[in-house]
């Protein structure tokens, strides 16, 4: 995909030296030009030349607000967000198991996609926060200096509103199905408004919310146990439909007209901060392996990424089941009736845990310089957590709108916005280098080079009948190899059909699904379906 235009050619080394490739005229042997934009002024992002793969890609994207992250603790969070509200409310998601399943499997797969997507770009731009990327993405270099500036301002701060109001409101709604779903399962003699408990469950929650970073280990340990009290909730809810007394989770009820059964499992694979996570991997790996020339499998951001969605999938497939087949209302009173409670508690427990990873990964509020400084405690976090707190007692309509909200920002953000970036990257911005291979042949006029298309036919192999090379050809020179010339060829033609197969996938993702997303949903909130 992204990792073409930087293909290194095996018979020609890199001549700097020409801003832009001029095919008629250009006096250089090399095979590969790189192409530098003048036109835009370069972000003071990297601070270290670069030299080859890992050292060359660290340097490039860590930042110092990037904490390093281990491989275990990368792989808690790209797994934990497959572990919340999507899950939790799955069971009630009442559709037949010939088309659940299929848009599990759609949806876990397009997930895994949509991740390898964002960690290609970052691979290939060189930078590890979303809000460089797309200032990358969506910044042009016509105009005047201060046009640019003002457009890239406006981008940046557009990527904060959209990110800060979409993880506000996801915390919102986990503060706010968490309470809902505590309060019935105290004793009837004890009673305790709902504002006043979820008073109560935010100041329990503060001390994990105001932690500095993902590395915190509040932050880390609060992620690990809503894993755990999600696999304690699934193990009740399984007992519990194997004995015939599930119920459907109130919480449902509660969710705005959009959370219908395809958009709650598509909604399930949904996650973010994969730039970040992939960023603070990367450093972690430098930490480890400073003199390893390559990176450990146990360290690929790929591969702990496919195990996160595989896990997810072997712990929400079964929930499909359930929704397919529901268990009649019962009026006994069994063993397995009386796990209600708990069932609705672990769910809880789950959400609360959850909310400590969204508000540290929520962009910080513009407070001033001169503020901050004059206390120690973290405004930032602070003032986020309170409207969290302050939205989540807001009434129930007003929350169906949130929820909604909720669910657009997720599903575009996943599936919708790396496809956009993509495409408007690799179609509609120049390329950071372009592969240009030449023609074995020694033009006559030094100052004029001709060059040959990259997918052009094969060089026949030279015939083995002749032995040796005759003395009437040219001084050996890797640039007239046909053996080399046709291994890069061959090279070029593999990463060539690679790019076919990435294009359409994010043409898909773009298309059929984004689009048709877009469009479903317009038409479900004008009550059109």
């Amino acid at each position: 995909m992204t990792d073409i235009p930087r293909i290194s050619t095996t018979f020609a080394d890199v001549e700097s030296g020409s801003s832009s490739p001029v095919l008629t005229g250009l006096d250089s042997s090399s095979a590969l030009i790189l192409v530098h934009d003048d036109d835009e002024e370069d972000s003071p992002i990297f601070e270290e030349n670069l030299e080859d793969g890992d050292q060359d890609e660290y340097n490039s994207i860590f930042r110092p607000y990037i904490q390093p992250l281990t491989p275990v603790t990368t792989f808690l969070y790209l797994f934990s967000p497959y572990l919340k509200l999507g899950a939790i409310l799955l069971p009630n998601a009442d559709m037949p198991l010939k088309l659940s399943l299929p848009a599990l499997i759609l949806f876990a797969v397009l997930a895994a996609f949509a991740r390898q997507i964002w960690y290609m770009l970052s691979r290939y731009l060189r930078k590890g926060d979303l809000e460089d990327v797309l200032l990358d993405a969506f910044t042009h270099s016509k105009g005047s200096r201060r046009a640019k500036e003002r457009f890239r301002e406006i981008v940046r701060t557009g990527t904060r509103v959209l990110t800060g109001t979409f993880r506000l409101f996801l915390a919102t709604i986990y503060l706010r199905e968490a309470a809902h779903a505590l309060i019935p399962s105290f004793p009837s003699d004890i009673y305790i408004s709902n504002w006043a408990f979820t008073l109560v469950l935010a100041v329990l929650l503060f001390p994990f919310v105001i932690a500095q970073s993902l590395a915190s280990k509040r932050v880390i340990y609060t992620s690990w146990a809503s894993i755990l009290t999600y696999l304690l909730w699934f193990i009740c809810v399984v007992y519990s439909h194997a004995h015939g007394s599930l119920t459907v989770n109130p919480g449902w009820l509660r969710m705005g007209s959009l959370w219908q059964g395809i958009t709650t499992i598509a909604f399930t694979f949904t996650s973010s901060s994969t730039l970040t996570l992939y960023a603070s991997l990367k450093a972690s790996t430098r930490a480890a392996n400073s003199a390893a020339s390559k990176s450990p499998l146990s360290r690929s951001f790929k591969l702990i990424s496919i195990i996160s969605v595989a896990l997810a999938i072997c712990f929400t497939f079964p929930l499909l089941v359930f929704a397919a087949f529901p268990n009649k209302p019962q009026v006994q009173d069994t063993p397995s009736d009386r796990l209600g409670p708990f069932i609705l508690s672990l769910g809880a427990l789950t959400l609360l845990l959850g909310i400590p990873s969204i508000i540290v990964t929520t962009p910080s509020l513009p407070i001033p310089e001169r503020v901050r400084r004059n206390t120690t405690i973290p405004l930032s976090k602070t003032l986020l957590f309170v409207i969290v707190t302050v939205l989540s007692l807001l009434p129930a309509k007003i929350s169906h709108v949130c929820s909604d909200i909720v669910i657009v920002c997720a599903l575009a953000a996943t599936y919708f916005l790396p496809a956009l970036v993509h495409i408007t990257t690799h179609f509609f911005k120049r390329p950071l280098s372009i592969v240009m291979p030449t023609l074995p042949t020694t033009p006559h006029n030094p100052n004029q080079t001709t060059f040959s298309s990259s997918f052009t036919s094969l060089p026949p192999l030279p015939d083995s009948s002749m032995g040796p090379i005759s003395s009437t050809s040219t001084e050996p020179n890797s640039a007239n190899d046909p053996l080399l010339q046709r291994k890069e060829l061959m090279l070029q033609r593999k990463q060539f059909g690679k790019r076919i197969v990435w294009d359409i996938g994010v043409w898909v993702l773009l298309l059929p699904v984004g689009g048709g997303g877009f469009v479903w949903a317009i038409g479900r909130i004008a009550g059109k379906w």
